[in-house]
């Protein structure tokens, strides 16, 4: 997972040990993996905030502490491996789980924002999605095993939702409503592409769920009842930008039922066209692309 440690930092780095421990200092501008696995710095600049990376002699890691600089010792706190450490994104991107454009907590007021909470190994445990309001509507709650590795992670709704208005590509109309309490549980593979999501209620009874088979030109996804009757499925077709270009949707006997197509045209415009079961337009209208839904 790519995490990038977006925070102002302290200084001169020494690399030093004890005499159960070996000790390494790291600047801020390193992703979580190049924290574990990259070479310490032998200095940063003085007056900015770093993290520090304590080992055992083993070369195992013990945790991860971060040490603020010294103009924001008074505003956040030193992070000790007993502590879950908070951390403030303007972008969280759940396909490739990376998080994006730090901010203070104080520039949080008035935007959505993400709050990711890291564990002592620097490992994100959550990840809480707040909008303008400052209401917190979902959090990305990861599953790492004793490598350090991840191939799933939920998603926890506290307000009822639409996995459809959510993700259109992914998801049906026929079969995505969320209450609030209830997960939606993400399984992918190792080049993060998605290859399952199970949505269950707040006890983890399973309610329905999709699975996933794609390549670089097109997306299957099937839908399914908790007993495993299909649904219904659709089949998304990417442009070479990888953006959609036409979603067919088909019903449990494989019969279309309609399809939605995309057309990119100039000056940020879209023309969306909406199809029978026959192929025949019943619907064209185009639209900012920013306005589509």
């Amino acid at each position: 997972m790519k995490l990038i440690f977006f925070i102002f930092v302290f200084s001169p780095i020494k690399l030093f040990s004890q005499a159960d421990s070996i000790v390494k200092v790291f600047s801020t501008d390193l992703m979580r993996a190049n924290i574990l696995k990259g070479k310490p710095k032998n200095e940063v600049k003085e007056n900015t905030a770093h993290f520090r990376a304590v080992y055992y002699t083993s070369g195992e890691l013990k945790y991860i502490e971060f040490i603020p600089a010294d103009w924001d010792k008074g505003r956040r706190k030193r992070f000790k491996p007993s502590d879950n450490l908070k951390l403030y994104y303007e972008e969280w991107n759940p396909k490739t789980q990376e998080l994006l454009n730090g901010i203070t907590k104080k520039e949080t007021v008035g935007k959505q924002h993400y709050i990711a909470t890291l564990d002592e190994k620097g490992l994100v445990n959550n990840v809480d999605y707040f909008n303008k309001n400052g209401k917190i509507l979902y959090t990305f709650i990861m599953h790492w095993d004793k490598n350090g590795e991840s191939s799933q992670y939920d998603i926890k709704f506290y307000y009822e939702r639409n996995l459809f208005q959510l993700n259109r590509e992914l998801f049906a109309p026929d079969l995505s409503t969320i209450k609030p309490g209830w997960i939606a549980r993400y399984k992918f593979n190792t080049t993060g592409i998605t290859k399952s999501v199970h949505v269950l209620d707040e006890f983890e009874n399973l309610y329905y769920f999709y699975k996933f088979k794609s390549n670089k030109k097109i997306l299957q996804s099937s839908y399914f009842r908790s007993d495993s009757s299909l649904v219904g499925s659709h089949k998304v077709r990417f442009n070479k930008n990888k953006k959609p270009t036409r979603i067919t949707y088909f019903n449990q006997n494989q019969i279309m039922k309609n399809a939605i197509t995309y057309e990119y045209l100039e000056k940020s415009k879209i023309a969306i066209s909406q199809l029978n079961s026959k192929g025949k337009i019943i619907e064209r209208r185009i639209l900012d692309k920013g306005k589509v839904n």
